[in-house]
């Protein structure tokens, strides 16, 4: 009963409103601007601009296949209605991507040096067109399958196409929404550094100790308190990443905030373990070096890339990395991904809080004081 009660006045002592405030909006408009920002790093692609290519053909040269093919990629092909100089000037002018001289011998292509990107596009396409050509074009000329296909019914099918789709992954909304929650949970070890200190600053630890309540129940009470105040602050931040930004956090939110729950709790028992070690402001100064390294390594203000770089090295040994791709794995991964990925990262949390937690009490036990 003791522990509840101290649980309920650590939440209730929290009642400033203005920092009440600021540890919503942070997170909150911190994924708006890095989710907004840095879009196109997560887009896999670039944005091409209308494709449109002029041509002309020889006579006795069609085109049409041709176009069909194009058209069906993106890329409008228009015969040009005059000539090949007043073509030319039109796509330097920019009023078209390129020009394609059709012959019997092969396609002379012209590009405008300024749509690089889309020219990229175009040439793809003709040299896949080519490339297809040429692969039928010997198929027909083998004496098993193929040519027998070929000469029943032409070059069609020959050749088949299939796209693969790729595996689900977060954009930069998806993303950020769960760094930067996952970041501010960290920043709670600061608060949790001055959970004893504050007592022993307001002159109300002598009062507690004298109090028929013992050490223990003082320190799980002020744990369980910030553990509930701080889920609560976390599932606000969620809640609306999720509805006002549309942010993809999966079906499963059960085993979301199972995972974010363990990492609530080890923040807060790494800032009390610090500030048992290390006395005063120089524990303060501590917990706010690693916050800052294990935000950025752990991917909070960009995406780690596993390249074998210092920074993908160092990422390996951040708890925000094993907890963000615990989060990813729940959201993008399957039923057995889910459990595997929740469950490495809640033992790992929760592991390392036990042995903060035991190492606090330890201390604390050999203390006159709190």
């Amino acid at each position: 009963m003791n522990i509840w009660r101290i649980a309920v006045k650590e939440m209730l002592v929290s009642r400033d409103v203005k920092m009440l405030l600021f540890m919503l909006a942070t997170p909150v408009l911190l994924m708006l601007i890095l989710g907004t920002v840095l879009s196109n790093a997560f887009s896999g692609s670039q944005a091409a601009g209308d494709i449109r290519v002029l041509y002309i053909s020889e006579s006795g040269v069609t085109a049409d296949e041709l176009a069909a093919q194009a058209e069906a990629k993106g890329v409008i092909l228009e015969q040009a209605s005059s000539g090949m100089e007043e073509s030319l000037r039109e796509v330097q002018d920019g009023s078209y991507t390129g020009f394609m001289m059709i012959k019997e011998a092969g396609i002379h292509y012209y590009g405008n040096s300024r749509s690089k990107l889309e020219n990229g596009i175009v040439n793809g396409l003709l040299t896949g067109i080519a490339e297809r050509s040429k692969l039928e074009a010997t198929l027909t000329e083998l004496p098993n399958e193929g040519g027998a296909a070929a000469a029943a019914g032409g070059n069609a099918g020959l050749v088949k196409e299939t796209l693969l789709e790729g595996s689900p992954r977060p954009g930069a909304m998806d993303y950020f929404a769960i760094a930067v929650t996952t970041m501010s949970i960290f920043y709670y070890a600061a608060t949790a550094g001055q959970l004893i200190d504050n007592e022993r600053v307001r002159n109300t630890a002598a009062r507690l100790l004298a109090a028929p309540v013992s050490k223990y129940e003082i320190f799980t009470g002020k744990v369980i308190g910030n553990v509930v105040l701080n889920t609560l602050f976390v599932a606000v931040v969620v809640f609306i990443s999720k509805y006002m930004y549309d942010a993809n956090w999966g079906s499963n939110m059960g085993l979301v905030f199972l995972v974010l729950i363990s990492l609530i709790v080890f923040t807060i028992s790494m800032g009390l373990a610090i500030s048992y070690l290390i006395k005063g402001k120089a524990a303060g100064a501590v917990i706010m070096i690693i916050i800052q390294l294990a935000c950025l390594f752990g991917g909070s203000y960009f995406q780690v890339v596993d390249n074998g770089d210092f920074i993908s090295v160092m990422s390996r040994y951040s708890p925000l990395t094993w907890s963000n791709e615990a989060l990813v794995g729940i959201i993008y991964g399957n039923d057995s991904g889910e459990l595997f990925a929740a469950s490495e990262a809640i033992l790992l949390n929760i592991g390392i809080s036990a042995a903060l937690l035991a190492a606090s009490i330890f201390i604390m036990r050999r203390r006159e004081g709190l």
